[in-house]
């Protein structure tokens, strides 16, 4: 066997050796055993958990009926609460799963619906969250790291930002770029071991909800937020995330590109537009860059007029039960109104099915 003249080199294998190290290294604090000492949100969880979810779709609409129809929730948080057991009551013959994540955005969205459709998963209604959060550059944050592929990424090569191609390379090759090693919750977590322990308690309980719940989160509670704390919450989120709004032109184009796909697909889309506290609401919705947001949904509507749009902002004098979790979260307890609501929209707009 010929030797490598480069490598007989010894002065080259400080450079490799220190690069071997590296990689060890990130690959050590980045691991499921470390990660528990060093985690600090369940972000990672609920868009790692979506593949199972596709993988329960996948199982169970291979056996469905004709007469039944499926349905899938594509937002953020403010669509976690949705239950399963509230359609159950009001449309026993609709299939419900949901793909929302944390802050998603429309090129998420894009993502798993691509690959829903990859695994011949049949799909009727498509409700995507139409807020401008999901809009923003600032919203692929986790997405980039936790949930994207190369053949999605390089699909769509050239719509991405020379920034987000750094933020999914980096976090391919460097994995601490998606764990981060906290020095200071490790040492922490290390004197108080109880505090690993309620992570993982934690962690656990979104495991199997989302298993149970086939992707949603639904919390039964009802918060009890006061209506002071509410008010100079509603202050302070705006003063932080909305007066330097910016909407994102990647983001605008996935959210056509999910449209177009839906259309080529046989798929109706529902822009569903959440309820927020009264006060919040009112702040957001008299800002420049929310009316700018609803030319562009009243635009889409030309292009796509099979498109269909609820606003639960007009449905706000029909709600009996308005708590609040925070100024953008409606309480857990209360949901049973919005999924009713949503059924009988679809019913009457939809086409979907009366079944009592």
């Amino acid at each position: 066997m010929k030797k490598i003249p480069l490598l007989q080199r010894k002065i080259l294998w400080i450079p490799l050796g220190i690069a071997a190290l590296l990689i060890v290294w990130d690959r050590l604090l980045s691991s499921e055993k470390i990660r528990p000492y060093t985690e600090t949100g369940a972000e990672y969880y609920f868009y790692n958990m979506k593949d199972k979810v596709l993988s329960t779709m996948k199982k169970e609409t291979d056996s469905k009926t004709e007469d039944q129809k499926v349905l899938t929730f594509f937002g953020t948080s403010h669509m976690g609460e949705f239950s399963l057991v509230e359609f159950a009551k009001e449309s026993p013959g609709l299939i419900v799963y949901n793909l929302s994540g944390p802050s998603a955005p429309y090129s998420f969205h894009n993502f798993t619906l691509e690959k829903l459709l990859k695994k011949e998963i049949p799909l009727d209604y498509a409700i995507l969250e139409y807020y401008p959060d999901s809009g923003t550059d600032f919203a692929n944050r986790y997405p980039l790291r936790y949930s994207y592929d190369f053949p999605f990424f390089l699909k769509y090569w050239d719509i991405f930002s020379t920034n987000e191609w750094d933020s999914f390379l980096k976090a391919r090759v460097f994995r601490t770029s998606v764990f981060p090693p906290r020095f200071k919750e490790a040492f922490s977590r290390i004197k108080n071991p109880w505090e690993v322990q309620q992570l993982m308690y934690v962690r656990d309980i979104l495991i199997n909800e989302s298993d149970k719940f086939k992707g949603g989160i639904p919390n039964g509670l009802l918060a009890n937020t006061p209506e002071d704390k509410l008010g100079s919450e509603s202050e302070r989120i705006f003063n932080e995330s909305y007066k330097n709004f910016k909407s994102s032109k990647v983001q605008e184009y996935f959210l056509r590109n999910f449209l177009k796909t839906a259309r080529e697909n046989h798929i109706k889309v529902v822009l569903w537009t959440p309820l927020l506290y009264s006060t919040f609401s009112e702040k957001v919705r008299s800002a420049p860059f929310f009316q700018e947001w609803i030319r562009l949904r009243n635009k889409l509507v030309q292009e796509y007029p099979e498109t269909l749009v609820l606003d639960m902002e007009e449905y706000r004098s029909r709600m009996k039960c308005q708590k609040f979790i925070d100024p953008h979260h409606l309480s857990g307890g209360c949901y049973a109104e919005p999924t009713r609501f949503l059924v009988e929209f679809l019913q009457e707009k939809g086409n979907l099915p009366k079944t009592r």
